[in-house]
């Protein structure tokens, strides 16, 4: 584990309850120490920080106010909770953040009971959150439920519609809105303030309440009743920020300023007691913050130091990385330059087109490219709309993110037989640090099994930019599909000298060696591992030297053609994905055979059925066998079964 400077308020925290008595004084140190391990565990592991550095009063605030271990605590967009971390009992473990064995970079319950449920995923805490509080009611308990949300989870409609929810069931549930991107602007001025703190005393509740009984009980009650609610609601829309909360069903108080510890704090103890004025419901708490959280280098940009790795503790200065171009850079010089030869071409994804390497292409194109937000559900509805209006759309996501907009990418692209649509997968495969919640393992098996999409996964750079370019090509013509599926790892591309390179043809994949006759051995190596297989026959020299190695480009659909030729002379068959096995290339290409009526013993490399834990995407490919010494172990072990039958029962097929 790193070494990490000593902290003596930090490092001697033992629970949250600790925090109750300390002075303001210990408390802003706290803080400062707080952001200082984060910086350094960062800095070195990775992970997600101008966020986190900007958590840190709120944090302290709401461990001071609530007591977390009767409370519930949900955190929406996880990658806020490192302080949460920190201050509850997994300081002395932080180091170890986002590496193999250690902590997750994300809220997970394995490590902690202060953790309420696992979360990655933005937009989704609010809906969880108001599950728990109704199940707080039909117990009976007496708990607060809170939420934070932020990060432009708001942007997400899921949110919206668990605050609906929460408005219809009258939860008693707590959303702190960490607003630190502008979504709700700030009023101007004391008159919020002070209007805030009556709305939110005993006094103000109890007079309310006593107030609407009387119109109730009075002869012209009910229309009494309606003019004061409408009264009371016209005044509050025209100085609140926050009406749409109250439509909605919530309750809304703020902004406060989230960096001054003592604010929120009040204002915390003040919506905790409603409930025990009998004015419960939900409530929507409004907090400013900054990305960044007063470290000049973060504050000043924070969308590079959103989830940084390798920079200088005090100037933010980061070290040099390593040269070589990642798939997502080849993907948008592509891009580029289908969209500068033909004006239609139009770019959208979902809140990242820096990951996605889109960024270049919104300064190039800037009313071409499209970021919505976290709305992957309308990100293909959207393209849907552009393409039907005779648009050429292409979509970036994450895979992990992709999946959110399945029903989506049914009923609004393929259901439409022939839009045409590109849909560029990104991080496909293993991740690495961001662990369970971001692998990119199962985009084969859930895109596969619609009609009218083709499957595509490039072995190296070249030929990623050309898929993308025969798809724009494919996409003009009479009978094209309903969508072109491209997928790529979070790696940079490799360079080496491959035996042969041939176009892109639908459904045609090429033999990049063909084995000398000596092995009755075939290996059917799909988008990254292409790479892997090709390396680890040569690790194994002459002894595969009769091993065919085919680059299957297509996952959907499989060469029929080229599997019947070669299966006259291969009888068995390694298939080699970096993609979970259950119904992804391994199993396309054992339906394939079986439609072809083909006797193969097949045995496919790929990702258990299992959730991956963080790691380094190294780390995990090898503890799946993917790795290059992993692969050769398996093609030697196939070699040695053929070479002696006896030994090996049935290896003669």
């Amino acid at each position: 584990m790193l070494p990490m400077k000593p902290l003596p308020l930090l490092d001697g925290l033992i629970a949250p309850a600790d925090l109750r008595r300390m002075t303001p004084a210990e408390l802003k140190q706290l803080a400062v120490e707080i952001r200082h391990r984060i910086k350094e565990t960062v800095s070195a592991n990775g992970g997600h920080l101008s966020s986190n550095l900007g958590t840190v009063e709120l944090t302290l605030a709401l461990h001071r106010v609530f007591d977390f271990t009767s409370d519930r605590l949900l955190w929406d967009v996880g990658h806020q909770a490192y302080p949460h971390k920190l201050v509850t009992g997994r300081a002395k473990d932080f180091a170890s953040n986002r590496t193999k064995g250690g902590l997750s970079g994300f809220p997970d319950p394995k490590e902690s009971p202060f953790d309420l449920a696992k979360v990655g995923h933005s937009s989704t805490g609010i809906s969880t959150a108001v599950g728990v509080a109704e199940a707080v009611r039909r117990l009976g308990q007496r708990r607060h439920t809170v939420v934070v949300v932020g990060d432009g989870a708001l942007t997400g409609g899921m949110a919206f519609e668990g605050l609906i929810n929460a408005g219809q069931l009258k939860s008693n549930l707590i959303v702190v809105l960490n607003d630190n991107g502008n979504f709700i602007d700030a009023p101007v001025g004391s008159l919020h303030t002070h209007l805030d703190r009556i709305r939110t005393g005993r006094m103000y509740n109890h007079v309310r309440q006593r107030f609407m009984s009387a119109l109730k009980g009075s002869l012209l009650g009910l229309s009494l009743d309606r003019i004061a609610e409408h009264i009371e609601l016209a005044a509050h829309k025209a100085i609140s920020p926050g009406y749409i909360f109250e439509d909605l069903g919530l309750r809304y108080f703020g902004p406060v300023d989230g960096h001054d510890l003592a604010a929120t704090e009040v204002m915390l103890r003040r919506i905790a007691g409603l409930s025990e004025t009998g004015s419960g419901g939900p409530v929507l708490i409004h907090v400013v913050t900054k990305k960044g959280g007063g470290w000049e280098p973060s504050q000043a940009d924070p969308l590079t130091f959103h989830g940084p790795k390798g920079f200088h503790l005090e100037t933010g200065v980061f070290t040099p990385k390593s040269p070589g171009r990642t798939y997502s850079q080849v993907f948008a010089e592509t891009l580029g330059e289908l969209a500068a030869a033909d004006n239609r071409v139009v770019a959208i994804t979902a809140a990242m087109p820096s990951g996605t390497g889109l960024k270049a292409f919104g300064t190039a194109f800037p009313d071409r490219m499209y970021d919505v937000g976290i709305c992957e559900q309308h990100s293909f509805a959207f393209a849907e709309g552009l393409a039907l209006a005779g648009q050429l759309p292409v979509l970036a996501h994450y895979s992990t993110f992709a999946q959110r907009g399945f029903d989506q990418l049914f009923q609004e692209v393929v259901v439409q037989r022939d839009l045409g649509i590109v849909l560029a997968l990104d991080r496909a495969g293993l991740v690495g640090e961001d662990g369970e919640t971001h692998q990119g393992l199962y985009d084969i098996s859930w895109s596969r099994c619609l009609p009218g999409l083709v499957l595509m996964a490039p072995k190296d750079g070249e030929e990623l930019s050309a898929m993308l370019r025969w798809s724009h090509a494919e996409r003009q013509k009479p009978g094209r599909a309903a969508g072109y599926v491209v997928r790529y790892p979070r790696e940079t591309v490799p360079e080496l000298a491959w035996a042969t390179t041939t176009p892109i043809a639908l459904g045609k994949a090429e033999v990049l060696r063909q084995g000398n006759g000596g092995s009755d051995l075939m290996i059917w190596a799909y988008g990254a591992m292409v790479r892997t297989a090709w390396l680890a026959l040569e690790e194994l020299g002459p002894r595969a030297a009769g091993v065919t190695l085919v680059n299957a480009r297509f996952a959907k659909p499989i060469d029929a053609g080229l599997l019947a030729a070669l299966a006259t002379k291969h009888r068995h068959v390694l298939t080699i994905e970096d993609h979970a096995l259950p119904g992804g290339f391994g199993s396309a290409f054992i339906e394939q055979a079986g439609d072809l009526g083909l006797a193969l013993n097949v045995t496919r490399l790929g990702v258990r059925d299992e959730l991956v834990a963080h790691a380094t995407r190294d780390q995990q490919l090898a503890d799946h066998g993917l790795d290059v010494k992993g692969v050769a172990f398996a093609i030697a072990n196939q070699i040695a079964q053929l070479a002696d039958p006896l030994r090996f029962p049935g290896a003669a097929g």
